[in-house]
């Protein structure tokens, strides 16, 4: 079904920010960083989830869609009770913009076995990228969030129009008992970036992929 989306050009409508931004990537060349809160965790934001977030917020501001990046590490200096912090800083931003009418969570999964961590991957159009997965939040969990179907209508179409156009980039969407603070507001997201076996330079090529997508979607192009 169609979802109406009442975006204005003065003032912000997308949010974006991290329940886990201290999340990174595979070490390097040129992609190094001192660890900090765990393994292939860091609160230096040109290597975390924070940098990834810039990527997407910047794009969609190219496209003219006016979006807010919160650069709040909710997961440090403890990993338990992130997901507590992040609905108060979802909150501030949307007491400050009441506009806001999509917020999406950027993540990066975690994929190991037996101490090997592994990567996800696609080819688009020879070039090696990481691969994208929404995550649902429902009231399966016991918390109130009655608009859960919306936004899996919402991200199931863009899921559908990310793997039409870029073949491959979708791994399966993961709906889950957990409402994951996507109960604010209708057109709530959790995307999860890559892995950690993943590049910096992958993790970003699929968060450009993905805005621009988003950006077609809401501009209806």
């Amino acid at each position: 079904q169609p979802l109406e989306w009442d975006l204005t050009s003065d003032e912000p409508s997308v949010l974006i920010f991290h329940s886990h931004g201290t999340e990174a990537f595979l070490p390097g060349a040129g992609y190094t960083y001192e660890e900090e809160g765990g393994e292939y965790r860091t609160t230096d934001s040109a290597a975390n989830m924070l940098r990834v977030g810039k990527e997407i917020c910047d794009a969609l501001n190219a496209r003219g869609i006016s979006a807010v990046h919160s650069t709040t590490l909710n997961d440090y200096p403890a990993y338990n009770g992130s997901y507590n912090r992040a609905l108060k800083d979802i909150q501030s931003y949307v007491n400050k913009y009441p506009s806001i009418r999509l917020v999406i969570d950027v993540h990066r999964d975690a994929i190991a076995s037996g101490g090997t961590y592994y990567k996800t991957s696609a080819d688009i159009d020879g070039a090696q990228t990481a691969q994208l997965m929404f995550v649902t939040g429902t009231d399966a969990g016991g918390l109130s969030h009655d608009g859960w179907r919306d936004n899996l209508t919402f991200q199931a179409q863009l899921h559908d129009r990310l793997n039409s156009t870029y073949p491959g980039i979708m791994r399966p969407m993961s709906i889950r008992a957990s409402r994951f603070n996507q109960h604010v507001r209708t057109g709530s997201m959790l995307l999860e970036v890559g892995a950690c076996g993943n590049t910096l330079e992958e993790a970003l090529a699929a968060a450009r992929l993905f805005a621009h997508t988003l950006a077609d979607t809401l501009l209806d192009e």
